[in-house]
């Protein structure tokens, strides 16, 4: 009596079938056996068709766990359509799996990786397994694109250079702790006030290596140097090279000028005072010269001079100064003995013509005699 339809299912596509077989002899005598088929499924679904396979993914700080529950969930999906099973009616598999994130194998930060193993059933609860790991990788190095560590020039302060220098340094840490893109983030840096590259004066330039460390020892680096830069002139408010008068002697009067000129620019080469400067000697430049003596009346005149005075870095101030060669001194009459007292003989008539003659006397000796 056997017939497929008679088929009894079970699981999948499988079940069994009982059948009855009569046997009958020439007389139409009977005998009857029974023996049933089964359409046993024992085999658990073919996974080898499924690409669900370890996966490699950036590490991030935020957003690692839900990264696996998606991967986790995409699994799943793909499990539960992609086996193959001959005894499977709909093709459609119960998958389960162990995934949980809390069994994240730390690595480095909240990097690691995690191994879910999906159990996928057919019909008949046969059962195959796959293992698949999501690792989160950090090979990047701290992302500094938005930080705005950059070259500097600040004006040199001698005393306070190293603590300028210390300053400048710190800020480019702090500004790095803040700007870096990345998990963990620590700013380690190669500044010493020692390295500084001295250009004049007590200026320089210290160039210097920021280093930016994730906590899986991946790098970023960013280099900033700064300039301590003297672009002031010396400060002479406290020179007394000032204008000055002094009494007219013709026959001294370059000798005068060369002195007093020479004077101040020893006076300059000390009195200034400049931040920047390492020894407070300065270079001191004249434009003096006796032949630009301005006559005034005499021997004497005016000299105006103009004083350069230059620190270490060449940066310039200038002082002016006059000196002004006078004769407020009368003519000395001492040596004129021609001019004295006299008496002469009366002569009415040529009383005023003599007299003329003496006076005339006297203005010609005195044109002379006088020291």
């Amino acid at each position: 009596d056997y017939a497929f339809t008679n088929l009894s299912a079970t699981c999948g596509a499988g079940g069994t079938i009982t059948v009855t077989y009569t046997v009958s002899d020439d007389c139409n005598n009977e005998s009857t056996l029974t023996a049933t088929l089964t359409l046993e499924d024992s085999t658990g679904p073919d996974l080898s068709a499924c690409n669900v396979t370890d996966l490699e993914v950036e590490c991030t700080a935020t957003d690692n766990e839900s990264i696996a529950d998606a991967w986790n969930a995409a699994n799943i999906a793909t499990l539960e359509t992609c086996p193959i099973d001959a005894c499977d009616a709909n093709a459609v598999f119960t998958v389960v799996s162990d995934y949980d994130y809390n069994n994240l194998n730390t690595v480095c930060g909240p990097c690691g990786n995690i191994t879910v193993t999906y159990t996928v059933s057919d019909d008949c609860g046969n059962e195959s397994t796959l293992s698949a790991t999501l690792s989160f990788g950090d090979a990047t190095g701290p992302d500094l694109s938005n930080c705005t560590v950059v070259d500097e020039t600040i004006e040199c302060n001698g005393t306070d250079n190293e603590a300028i220098a210390d300053a400048w340094n710190q800020a480019n840490i702090d500004e790095l702790v803040a700007c870096a893109d990345d998990i963990n983030v620590t700013i380690t840096s190669d500044y010493a006030f020692t390295n500084l590259s001295t250009t004049c004066g007590a200026g320089g330039t210290i160039t210097v290596i920021y280093t930016a460390t994730d906590d899986c020892d991946n790098s970023s680096t960013l280099t900033a140097t700064l300039t301590l830069e003297d672009s002031t002139g010396p400060d002479l408010s406290a020179c007394t090279v000032v204008d000055e008068t002094i009494e007219c002697n013709g026959t001294d009067n370059e000798a005068i000028a060369d002195a007093w000129n020479a004077d101040n620019i020893a006076a300059l080469e000390t009195c200034g005072t400049d931040a920047c400067d390492t020894d407070a000697t300065f270079t001191v430049v004249s434009d003096y010269a006796f032949t630009n003596l301005s006559a005034t009346c005499g021997a004497g005149g005016t000299i105006t001079v103009t004083y350069t005075v230059s620190d270490d870095c060449d940066n310039e101030s200038t002082l002016t100064a006059t000196l002004t060669l006078e004769d407020s001194t009368p003519p000395d009459l001492t040596v004129c003995t021609e001019v004295i007292d006299e008496t002469l003989e009366c002569n009415g008539a040529d009383n005023e013509s003599i007299a003329d003659a003496w006076n005339q006397d006297n203005i010609d000796a005195l044109t002379v005699c006088p020291g």
